[in-house]
């Protein structure tokens, strides 16, 4: 007999579903996506608004700096400081200075300590003036004040005598200063003279325009003041 052998078939396997994404999953993704491309570009943009700060206080500082060094070399050969020639008094400065406050600097003049210098005491004034006004070593007479936000010259002597602006449109003074001692005919004392300033860059981004820099410098004179006055 012949002997039937059951022949086995071997069904392929069904076919795998393709891997995907849930829509939960793509939602959560761009979600994430989100997230870290607002905080890269806030960094960013945070980056940028430094840099600018920066670079407009760096702008505003080389100004201020190259314009103190000027106004200091003039004042070191400078006299006369924040009075009128053939006045000698304390309590009458030059109105291209004032209004002065005046104060009592608690050194007397070497020369004369039991002369009345200033309101009945036997000691020097300290004045402490908006602007400044003085003879420079080529005798022109010159003004420094701030007006409008910007440090201006005047000088007397020169062919246009209006004032001109030291510090650029880039920069606003925000205030100024000066501070004299010594600066009286016959006191012997050489004029000194302390020059406050504090500038911000000029801009409409609050915090950039709402940074005050702070400078100060002493001068002294190289001589003593001696107008109608001997010395």
């Amino acid at each position: 007999m012949r002997s039937h052998h059951s022949l086995s078939r071997t069904v392929p396997d069904a076919p795998r579903a393709r891997g995907g994404f849930t829509l939960v999953e793509l939602l959560v993704a761009i979600g994430l996506f989100a997230v870290i491309a607002t905080i890269a570009s806030g960094g960013f943009i945070s980056a940028l608004r430094t840099q600018r700060r920066v670079a407009s206080l760096i702008s505003a500082e080389s100004n201020v700096t190259l314009v103190l060094e000027q106004m200091a070399r003039e004042e070191r050969t400078g006299y006369l400081f924040c009075h009128d020639l053939n006045t000698n008094s304390a309590n009458t400065p030059s109105s291209a200075c004032g209004p002065c406050t005046i104060s009592d600097s608690g050194q007397a003049a070497p020369s004369a300590p039991s002369e009345d210098w200033y309101q009945g005491t036997k000691d020097l004034a300290v004045w402490t003036c908006p602007a400044i006004h003085y003879y420079t070593a080529e005798g022109h007479e010159v003004t420094y004040s701030l007006q409008n936000g910007q440090l201006m010259r005047q000088d007397l002597q020169a062919s246009d005598t209006s004032p001109v602006a030291l510090t650029g449109s880039d920069v606003v003074v925000k205030y100024l200063a000066f501070r004299l001692f010594g600066n009286l005919e016959g006191d012997h004392w050489t004029p000194r003279i302390t020059i406050s300033i504090g500038i911000a860059p000029s801009s409409t981004d609050p915090a950039v325009a709402n940074d005050v820099l702070p400078f100060q410098t002493t001068v002294s004179a190289r001589q003593i003041d001696c107008g109608s006055v001997g010395c």
